[in-house]
């Protein structure tokens, strides 16, 4: 497997920090310290439409399913959901007291959760115009993840406990202890596995039921930053300290790799038909590379 760079350029004029490909492959989102999210075309990634309406950075951008709306976090403590097609503002979303770092959509699309520094979570409901907020965590929170059936949500941040969540009462089923002293990620596998990763390089696999540990691996020279499921591929791909790394979901072998020389590497994606993988990073540039033997 190898990654081959096609397209690379000045998304923002500071930090880009989160990206994601549209549910039909055809375009990608990416947020900014500039307190903007700015939508390319794939693959020949022009400017299309600019989500414009934060005050300052935006930190996170998720899409339901359907492709109809995009709910972005930001700096200035609050959520905004959009219309995806016309770049129009629907909602803003109060009750956070501190920076949105994260912000996911249950597969279903008729809920959307935040995430945030104040230690707690967010819940949106479809057509709702209020923020339900739930105390989750003593410190940041920084990521969030539903599970493929939509009724388990998982959390995890500063510290290192990673959270799980029964959706429907929205209360803590279970407590895991990740290594390390932070967990900077934890996403559920389309399987229904749990990875957890943290800042030291550990990647953490863990069985769905009892949450007991099937796999552990380490990535040299720290991270990752941010970690995303391949799609069609068994294959993850996460941002670390000075590139891109490819990695067997099974083993967290490195598969393929990409060095940028940018220290401060952000947000990934994968493309749904696992194509293609993206990242942005601290010198504001989105990179895009295509998958191939």
């Amino acid at each position: 497997m190898k990654l081959t760079a096609i397209a690379e350029f000045k998304a923002h004029p500071r930090h880009a920090q989160a990206v994601s490909f549209a549910p039909d492959g055809n375009e990608v989102v990416t947020t900014g310290m500039d307190a903007l999210a700015q939508v390319w075309s794939v693959p020949d990634f022009e400017p299309v439409r600019t989500f414009s309406g934060h005050d300052k950075s935006v930190n996170s951008a998720a899409i339901t399913p359907d492709g109809k709306l995009v709910l972005t976090g930001s700096t200035d403590r609050t959520a905004i959901v959009w219309d995806w097609a016309s770049g129009k503002q629907i909602v803003r979303l109060t009750g956070h007291r501190n920076t949105l770092a994260a912000s996911t959509f249950s597969p279903s699309g008729d809920l959307g959760v935040t995430a945030s520094y104040d230690g707690r979570i967010g819940f949106w409901s479809t057509g709702s115009d209020n923020l339900d907020v739930v105390v989750s965590h003593p410190r940041n929170v920084t990521c969030v993840s539903f599970s493929p059936g939509g009724d388990i949500l998982a959390t995890s941040g500063i510290g290192n406990l990673v959270k799980i969540w029964d959706v429907e009462s929205r209360s803590v089923i279970e407590e895991i202890e990740a290594p390390g002293e932070a967990a900077t990620g934890c996403i559920f596998m389309p399987g229904g596995q749990l990875l957890c990763s943290t800042y030291e390089g550990d990647l953490v696999l863990l069985d769905p039921d009892g949450y007991e540990t099937v796999a552990t691996g380490r990535l040299a020279g720290g991270g990752p930053n941010s970690v995303a499921v391949v799609p069609e591929t068994g294959l993850l791909v996460c941002s670390v300290p000075g590139g891109v790394r490819l990695l067997d979901a099974e083993s967290f072998v490195v598969v393929a790799q990409e060095d940028t020389g940018i220290k401060g590497m952000y947000g990934v994606a994968a493309s749904p038909d696992g194509s293609r993988v993206a990242a942005v990073s601290a010198d504001g540039r989105l990179r895009v590379w295509s998958l191939g033997e």
